[in-house]
């Protein structure tokens, strides 16, 4: 059994879903700017009190939502085995680790890492762009779902350890007795 830790950087994330809010507000403005001034305002992500408080319970819902498509991949043999997280409201970082098999392709925990962020990303945006622009948010929701997917392409277990056993044919011996049928001998056979 191993244990996978992804790293992910949450500032990072935030500011990834704020910039991208801003540039959509941006364009909405720049088609009408005194039509569009309020509309642009209110929907890019900023540093407003709410808006960090919804950004916050976005992460939270987007990272659970990450673990429990994670769950199917967690090695189960072990009692002990979780999937957690450390996200708090006050942190840069947060680890997700998860109680892997010992057949876990080890080569893939950095790209995890990536789609793990990429994914979380677009789900807070889907989340984010829900109530104001609901076509919008359905590209996010796809945007996620493919992330997802490139996940579970990841979680593909490595080959089994090479058995040192030969695999030469088995063999089967039938022997006659005495007085069966008249002949005495054996007669073998490998095959």
């Amino acid at each position: 059994m191993n244990t996978l830790t992804l790293t992910l950087n949450k500032k990072n994330i935030i500011e990834a879903v704020k910039a991208d809010t801003y540039i959509t507000g941006l364009a909405d403005k720049s088609a009408d700017a005194v039509k569009n001034a309020a509309l642009a305002y209110n929907e890019q992500a900023g540093d407003d009190a709410y808006h960090e408080v919804k950004l916050f319970r976005t992460l939270r819902e987007a990272l659970a939502n990450f673990e429990a498509n994670m769950v199917e991949y967690v090695d189960t043999s072990d009692p002990n085995a979780s999937i957690s997280d450390t996200l708090t409201q006050g942190s840069d970082t947060f680890v997700i680790t998860a109680t892997v098999g010992s057949r876990f392709n080890k080569a893939f925990a950095r790209t995890l890492s990536s789609l793990a962020e990429s994914y979380i990303i677009n789900l807070m945006l889907y989340t984010w762009w829900q109530s104001l622009k609901p076509n919008l948010a359905k590209d996010y929701f796809g945007f996620a779902n493919s992330s997802l997917v490139a996940v579970q392409r990841c979680l593909s277990k490595s080959a089994p350890a090479v058995s040192g056993s030969s695999y030469d044919g088995p063999t089967g011996e039938v022997v006659e007795t005495n007085g069966s049928n008249g002949t005495n001998g054996s007669n073998e056979n490998n095959g």
